[in-house]
């Protein structure tokens, strides 16, 4: 039934073209945009076709020449605030029921536009991008690697796959920005709203692949900076949701260093029945790796459930996920921690002894070695199931709280948005603060 109510509610689809310094290709773009109204209007069951210009704190003839084209809502302020800045700013002034944006350097079509309407209202879909990354495609060969890179990454973390998570050119629902704000007002708008839009649960992501073109004059993307940014962007909105997979994952890789350094010495000991002196210092990169992982894993799955009582939902989880966290419950922790503990207690109970009443120690070095790592990660569950317990009982005491706020900005913003006579200064940033960076 939503499905069916949002395919008859899109009629009116706004463009918002984020410029920063593009007198070079600002006036073709609008051209082609302008020309394409009436296909999107023909081929569509869009009626209305608007066209905002955001120049970025632009100090060349971008403005000029955008203001030259009638029909063009163009906005403009002094200083450069980011291109995600622009695109937030336009989609407060839009009025459109699917909000597109493309970028103003010519690399994009605004033909395309139908096709990506065509399934966002036949698919009901929240966000449809046009993917940049086939065969045909004019991307540089070292932004073709970074994006096939994050889409693995991204991929990896979530339950869903897509393929350009940088695309510049994309159209999503109005009702769908609290869902996906906040977003940072950077080059890396993008894939963060990417990111978002997949790892979000009742958010559906599209993708449509489009023909991508050599942009028009200086590229204003830095590889190496703004590569940082993508990553950290990404990183930081999984963190949100899918915690466990990342830190899961990790804790893996250490467990497994930890076993590989663990063979020669089981073997040495089962052959011999000692376990050498030399190998004191892979005993003790093993008992490193060892809680290293022991610590990750309890975190990750300590910050899953907190996740999903922050998000309110639960996501699709692996077997293995599954399998942890309800292995690695509260309750278990707190049992399981006593366990270790009382083994390396056993096992170096003889060692305290004996130094007690003499003084000195003659059992062997691997007895402290393995009895400490018992009693570290032992303690290491205690704390993480207490920690857990502590913190869900908070966050499940004044959670409905911050939903109430949410709740609360978000009828602010919709209000805002369909009242007729809403102030234009006023930005959906006011309501859903930017991430910074």
């Amino acid at each position: 039934m939503e499905q069916m109510a949002r395919q008859s509610t899109a009629k009116s689809l706004s463009i918002v073209i984020p410029a920063y310094n593009e007198e070079e290709s600002i006036g073709a773009t609008i051209e082609r945009c302008l020309a394409a109204v009436e296909s999107i209007k023909g081929r569509t069951s869009i009626e209305t076709v608007e066209i905002i210009v955001v120049s970025d704190g632009s100090t060349d003839r971008t403005v000029q020449i955008a203001r030259s084209y009638p029909g063009v809502f163009v906005v403009a302020y002094p200083r450069n605030k980011g291109y995600g800045a622009a695109i937030k700013l336009g989609f407060s002034k839009a009025s459109g029921d699917l909000l597109g944006f493309l970028d103003a350097d010519g690399t994009c079509d605004p033909e395309w536009f139908i096709d990506l309407c065509n399934v966002a209202i036949a698919e009901g879909a929240d966000v449809v991008l046009g993917s940049r990354l086939h065969k045909d495609s004019k991307m540089p060969w070292i932004r073709r690697v970074g994006n096939r890179m994050y889409s693995v990454l991204l991929s990896h973390l979530a339950t869903r796959h897509i393929s350009d998570t940088a695309s510049g050119m994309r159209v999503l629902r109005r009702d769908s920005l609290p869902r996906l704000y906040p977003l940072p007002d950077g080059l890396h708008f993008t894939p963060a709203m990417s990111c978002r839009a997949i790892l979000q649960d009742g958010v559906t992501i599209l993708e449509v692949p489009i023909p991508y073109s050599e942009r028009v004059g200086r590229s204003k993307l830095k590889v190496l900076k703004d590569g940082v940014r993508f990553l950290h962007s990404i990183l930081e909105i999984a963190l949100t949701y899918r915690p466990l997979k990342f830190f899961g994952w990790t804790a893996a890789f250490l467990f497994f260093v930890a076993l590989c350094y663990s063979l020669a010495p089981i073997h040495t000991y089962v052959i011999r029945g000692e376990i050498p002196a030399h190998f004191i210092y892979r005993l003790i990169a093993i008992n490193a790796a060892g809680l290293a992982g022991v610590i990750l894993l309890t975190i990750g799955v300590v910050a899953e459930r907190v996740a999903e009582v922050l998000n309110r939902s639960s996501h699709r989880r692996s077997f293995m996920e599954r399998f942890l966290l309800s292995v690695c419950s509260t309750k278990s922790m707190l049992i399981a921690g006593f366990f270790p503990i009382l083994g390396g207690i056993a096992l170096n109970g003889g060692v305290l002894v004996e130094y007690l009443t003499t003084a000195h120690i003659t059992y062997h070095w691997y007895y402290v070695s393995m009895g400490s790592f018992l009693v570290l990660g032992g303690m290491l569950l205690e704390a993480m199931g207490m920690f857990e317990l502590l913190l869900t009982r908070i966050l499940e005491r004044n959670g409905h709280k911050h939903v109430n706020a949410a709740v609360d900005a978000v009828s602010c913003f919709a209000d805002t948005q369909a009242s007729p006579g809403r102030s234009p200064g006023k930005s959906s940033a006011d309501f859903f603060p930017s991430m910074t960076g």
